[in-house]
Protein backbone atom coordinates (compact mmCIF):
# COMPACT_ATOMS: atom_id res chain seq x y z
CA UNK A 1 0.00 0.00 0.00
CA UNK A 2 1.46 3.39 -1.02
CA UNK A 3 2.12 6.05 1.58
CA UNK A 4 -0.78 8.49 1.94
CA UNK A 5 -0.11 12.23 1.98
CA UNK A 6 -1.86 15.05 3.80
CA UNK A 7 -1.73 18.84 3.76
CA UNK A 8 -1.63 20.35 7.25
CA UNK A 9 -2.50 24.04 7.32
CA UNK A 10 -2.70 25.86 10.64
CA UNK A 11 -0.60 28.15 12.83
CA UNK A 12 2.90 27.36 14.11
CA UNK A 13 3.80 28.40 17.66
CA UNK A 14 7.44 28.69 18.69
CA UNK A 15 6.56 27.87 22.31
CA UNK A 16 3.71 25.56 23.26
CA UNK A 17 3.07 22.07 21.92
CA UNK A 18 -0.12 22.96 20.05
CA UNK A 19 -1.42 23.33 16.48
CA UNK A 20 1.26 22.48 13.90
CA UNK A 21 3.63 21.50 16.72
CA UNK A 22 1.25 18.65 17.60
CA UNK A 23 -0.03 17.69 14.16
CA UNK A 24 3.25 17.44 12.26
CA UNK A 25 5.11 14.97 14.53
CA UNK A 26 2.00 12.82 14.88
CA UNK A 27 1.26 12.61 11.16
CA UNK A 28 4.90 11.98 10.25
CA UNK A 29 5.32 9.46 13.07
CA UNK A 30 2.36 7.47 11.78
CA UNK A 31 4.00 7.07 8.39
CA UNK A 32 2.00 9.61 6.40
CA UNK A 33 3.67 12.18 4.16
CA UNK A 34 2.91 15.70 5.45
CA UNK A 35 2.78 18.79 3.26
CA UNK A 36 2.99 21.70 5.68
CA UNK A 37 1.45 25.11 5.08
CA UNK A 38 1.62 27.37 8.19
CA UNK A 39 -0.98 30.14 8.32
CA UNK A 40 0.78 32.25 10.97
CA UNK A 41 3.94 32.24 13.08
CA UNK A 42 3.50 32.98 16.78
CA UNK A 43 6.17 33.29 19.46
CA UNK A 44 3.85 31.22 21.67
CA UNK A 45 0.22 30.20 21.74
CA UNK A 46 -2.29 32.68 23.14
CA UNK A 47 -3.30 30.78 26.27
CA UNK A 48 -1.60 32.57 29.13
CA UNK A 49 2.04 32.79 28.07
CA UNK A 50 2.13 36.56 27.91
CA UNK A 51 2.13 38.98 25.00
CA UNK A 52 2.93 36.74 22.05
CA UNK A 53 4.06 37.96 18.66
CA UNK A 54 1.95 37.14 15.60
CA UNK A 55 3.09 37.10 11.98
CA UNK A 56 0.35 36.51 9.39
CA UNK A 57 1.72 34.23 6.66
CA UNK A 58 -1.33 34.27 4.41
CA UNK A 59 0.40 36.48 1.82
CA UNK A 60 2.90 33.64 1.22
CA UNK A 61 0.23 31.03 0.62
CA UNK A 62 -0.54 31.70 -3.08
CA UNK A 63 3.11 31.34 -4.08
CA UNK A 64 3.47 28.14 -2.06
CA UNK A 65 0.29 26.64 -3.45
CA UNK A 66 1.24 27.57 -7.03
CA UNK A 67 4.58 25.83 -6.53
CA UNK A 68 2.80 22.78 -5.20
CA UNK A 69 0.65 22.75 -8.32
CA UNK A 70 3.80 22.83 -10.45
CA UNK A 71 5.04 19.83 -8.47
CA UNK A 72 1.72 18.13 -9.30
CA UNK A 73 1.13 17.23 -5.68
CA UNK A 74 -2.11 15.35 -5.21
CA UNK A 75 -2.56 14.98 -1.46
CA UNK A 76 -4.89 12.26 -0.26
CA UNK A 77 -6.12 14.47 2.54
CA UNK A 78 -6.26 18.08 3.71
CA UNK A 79 -6.50 19.08 7.38
CA UNK A 80 -7.29 22.72 8.10
CA UNK A 81 -7.02 23.98 11.67
CA UNK A 82 -6.61 27.55 12.92
CA UNK A 83 -6.50 29.84 9.89
CA UNK A 84 -7.23 33.51 10.57
CA UNK A 85 -9.08 35.68 8.05
CA UNK A 86 -6.29 36.00 5.49
CA UNK A 87 -5.56 32.27 5.35
CA UNK A 88 -9.26 31.40 5.37
CA UNK A 89 -9.77 33.66 2.34
CA UNK A 90 -6.86 31.94 0.59
CA UNK A 91 -8.21 28.47 1.29
CA UNK A 92 -11.67 29.51 0.09
CA UNK A 93 -10.03 30.25 -3.28
CA UNK A 94 -7.62 27.32 -3.37
CA UNK A 95 -9.51 24.43 -1.80
CA UNK A 96 -11.64 23.79 -4.94
CA UNK A 97 -8.39 23.20 -6.88
CA UNK A 98 -7.64 20.07 -4.84
CA UNK A 99 -9.28 16.70 -5.45
CA UNK A 100 -8.47 15.18 -2.04
CA UNK A 101 -10.95 12.56 -0.88
CA UNK A 102 -10.54 13.66 2.76
CA UNK A 103 -10.99 17.32 3.72
CA UNK A 104 -11.07 17.60 7.50
CA UNK A 105 -11.84 21.09 8.78
CA UNK A 106 -11.51 21.96 12.45
CA UNK A 107 -13.36 25.31 12.38
CA UNK A 108 -11.50 27.07 15.20
CA UNK A 109 -13.67 30.07 16.16
CA UNK A 110 -14.67 29.90 19.82
CA UNK A 111 -15.56 27.85 22.89
CA UNK A 112 -17.73 27.93 26.02
CA UNK A 113 -20.46 29.90 24.26
CA UNK A 114 -18.17 32.73 23.05
CA UNK A 115 -16.24 33.61 19.91
CA UNK A 116 -12.50 33.88 20.34
CA UNK A 117 -11.08 37.40 20.41
CA UNK A 118 -10.51 38.75 16.93
CA UNK A 119 -13.04 36.52 15.16
CA UNK A 120 -15.92 38.56 13.76
CA UNK A 121 -19.04 37.70 11.77
CA UNK A 122 -17.08 37.95 8.51
CA UNK A 123 -14.74 35.20 9.69
CA UNK A 124 -17.69 33.02 10.67
CA UNK A 125 -19.19 33.53 7.20
CA UNK A 126 -15.89 32.54 5.56
CA UNK A 127 -15.70 29.39 7.67
CA UNK A 128 -19.28 28.55 6.71
CA UNK A 129 -18.24 28.73 3.06
CA UNK A 130 -15.16 26.58 3.66
CA UNK A 131 -17.22 24.04 5.58
CA UNK A 132 -19.28 23.42 2.44
CA UNK A 133 -16.20 21.64 1.02
CA UNK A 134 -15.43 19.54 4.10
CA UNK A 135 -15.86 15.79 4.17
CA UNK A 136 -15.40 15.83 7.96
CA UNK A 137 -16.07 18.68 10.40
CA UNK A 138 -14.70 18.62 13.96
CA UNK A 139 -16.17 21.64 15.78
CA UNK A 140 -16.76 21.98 19.48
CA UNK A 141 -20.33 22.85 20.50
CA UNK A 142 -19.81 26.62 20.20
CA UNK A 143 -18.25 26.28 16.74
CA UNK A 144 -21.08 24.00 15.63
CA UNK A 145 -23.60 26.66 16.60
CA UNK A 146 -21.57 29.37 14.85
CA UNK A 147 -21.52 27.31 11.64
CA UNK A 148 -25.31 27.04 11.83
CA UNK A 149 -25.93 30.69 12.86
CA UNK A 150 -27.61 29.46 16.03
CA UNK A 151 -27.58 31.16 19.45
CA UNK A 152 -24.48 30.30 21.49
CA UNK A 153 -26.09 28.36 24.31
CA UNK A 154 -23.26 25.81 24.87
CA UNK A 155 -25.54 22.77 25.53
CA UNK A 156 -24.06 19.68 27.16
CA UNK A 157 -27.03 17.32 27.07
CA UNK A 158 -26.05 14.47 24.70
CA UNK A 159 -29.45 14.43 22.96
CA UNK A 160 -29.26 18.17 22.28
CA UNK A 161 -25.68 17.89 20.98
CA UNK A 162 -26.63 14.89 18.84
CA UNK A 163 -29.42 16.93 17.25
CA UNK A 164 -26.92 19.75 16.66
CA UNK A 165 -24.58 17.31 14.90
CA UNK A 166 -27.46 16.08 12.78
CA UNK A 167 -28.27 19.65 11.66
CA UNK A 168 -24.63 20.17 10.69
CA UNK A 169 -24.60 16.92 8.75
CA UNK A 170 -27.73 17.97 6.86
CA UNK A 171 -26.59 21.52 6.10
CA UNK A 172 -23.00 20.77 5.08
CA UNK A 173 -23.40 17.25 3.70
CA UNK A 174 -20.34 16.07 5.64
CA UNK A 175 -19.49 13.73 8.47
CA UNK A 176 -19.47 15.55 11.83
CA UNK A 177 -17.65 14.95 15.10
CA UNK A 178 -18.51 17.46 17.83
CA UNK A 179 -15.66 17.40 20.33
CA UNK A 180 -15.16 18.16 24.00
CA UNK A 181 -18.73 17.52 25.16
CA UNK A 182 -18.81 17.27 28.98
CA UNK A 183 -20.88 14.36 30.24
CA UNK A 184 -20.89 13.73 34.01
CA UNK A 185 -17.23 12.96 34.83
CA UNK A 186 -16.46 12.12 31.22
CA UNK A 187 -15.71 13.93 27.99
CA UNK A 188 -17.55 12.82 24.88
CA UNK A 189 -17.50 13.19 21.12
CA UNK A 190 -20.85 13.08 19.37
CA UNK A 191 -21.45 13.02 15.65
CA UNK A 192 -22.79 11.62 12.42
CA UNK A 193 -20.83 9.57 9.88
CA UNK A 194 -20.97 10.03 6.10
CA UNK A 195 -23.82 7.52 5.81
CA UNK A 196 -25.92 9.28 8.43
CA UNK A 197 -25.16 6.89 11.29
CA UNK A 198 -24.96 8.30 14.79
CA UNK A 199 -21.69 8.35 16.73
CA UNK A 200 -21.19 8.81 20.48
CA UNK A 201 -18.04 7.92 22.44
CA UNK A 202 -16.92 8.97 25.92
CA UNK A 203 -13.93 8.50 28.19
CA UNK A 204 -13.00 9.70 31.70
CA UNK A 205 -12.12 13.37 31.95
CA UNK A 206 -8.74 14.15 33.48
CA UNK A 207 -8.43 17.16 35.80
CA UNK A 208 -7.25 20.45 34.36
CA UNK A 209 -7.13 22.14 30.97
CA UNK A 210 -4.65 21.07 28.30
CA UNK A 211 -3.76 23.23 25.33
CA UNK A 212 -3.45 21.37 22.04
CA UNK A 213 -5.84 18.54 22.84
CA UNK A 214 -8.24 19.47 20.03
CA UNK A 215 -5.35 19.80 17.59
CA UNK A 216 -4.08 16.35 18.55
CA UNK A 217 -7.57 14.85 18.25
CA UNK A 218 -8.12 16.28 14.77
CA UNK A 219 -4.67 15.22 13.52
CA UNK A 220 -5.13 11.69 14.87
CA UNK A 221 -8.63 11.48 13.41
CA UNK A 222 -7.41 12.56 9.97
CA UNK A 223 -4.48 10.13 10.11
CA UNK A 224 -6.67 7.19 11.09
CA UNK A 225 -9.21 7.98 8.37
CA UNK A 226 -6.44 8.07 5.75
CA UNK A 227 -5.30 4.68 7.01
CA UNK A 228 -8.71 3.20 6.25
CA UNK A 229 -10.50 3.39 9.58
CA UNK A 230 -14.19 4.14 9.86
CA UNK A 231 -15.20 7.42 11.50
CA UNK A 232 -16.11 5.58 14.71
CA UNK A 233 -12.80 3.70 14.76
CA UNK A 234 -10.85 6.88 13.95
CA UNK A 235 -12.64 8.87 16.66
CA UNK A 236 -11.90 6.16 19.22
CA UNK A 237 -8.21 6.19 18.24
CA UNK A 238 -8.09 9.98 18.43
CA UNK A 239 -9.59 9.89 21.92
CA UNK A 240 -6.94 7.39 22.97
CA UNK A 241 -4.25 9.70 21.61
CA UNK A 242 -5.59 12.66 23.60
CA UNK A 243 -5.86 10.68 26.82
CA UNK A 244 -2.33 9.24 26.53
CA UNK A 245 -0.91 12.73 25.96
CA UNK A 246 -2.80 14.18 28.92
CA UNK A 247 -1.69 11.33 31.19
CA UNK A 248 1.94 11.78 30.06
CA UNK A 249 1.66 15.51 30.78
CA UNK A 250 0.36 14.76 34.27
CA UNK A 251 2.94 12.02 34.94
CA UNK A 252 5.90 14.20 34.00
CA UNK A 253 4.60 17.29 35.78
CA UNK A 254 4.79 19.16 32.48
CA UNK A 255 3.25 22.62 32.80
CA UNK A 256 0.06 22.28 30.71
CA UNK A 257 0.49 25.88 29.54
CA UNK A 258 3.29 24.57 27.35
CA UNK A 259 1.05 22.03 25.66
CA UNK A 260 0.90 18.27 25.65
CA UNK A 261 3.60 15.70 26.31
CA UNK A 262 3.40 13.42 23.27
CA UNK A 263 5.58 10.65 24.71
CA UNK A 264 4.08 7.29 23.80
CA UNK A 265 1.26 8.62 21.62
CA UNK A 266 2.61 7.47 18.25
CA UNK A 267 3.65 4.02 19.45
CA UNK A 268 0.32 3.46 21.20
CA UNK A 269 -1.99 4.39 18.36
CA UNK A 270 0.25 2.78 15.73
CA UNK A 271 -0.86 -0.51 17.27
CA UNK A 272 -4.46 0.39 16.43
CA UNK A 273 -3.71 1.16 12.77
CA UNK A 274 -2.84 -1.05 9.76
Amino acid sequence: MSTKSIVISQDLCGVGQVSMGVALPLVAGLGLTPYVLPTALLSSHTGGLGANTYLDLSSEMPGILKHWQQLQLNPDGIYLGYLGQGAADQWERWLPKFQSHLVLIDPVMGDDGKRYKGFDSQYVATMQQLAQRATVLTPNVTEAQLLLDEPLTAPTDPKTVSALARRLYTQFNSAVVITGVPYHNQVAVIGVDAQGGSLALAQPKEPGHYFGTGDLFAAALASALLKGQTLRQAAAIAMIAARIAIKATLATNTNPKYGLNLTGVVSAISKELP
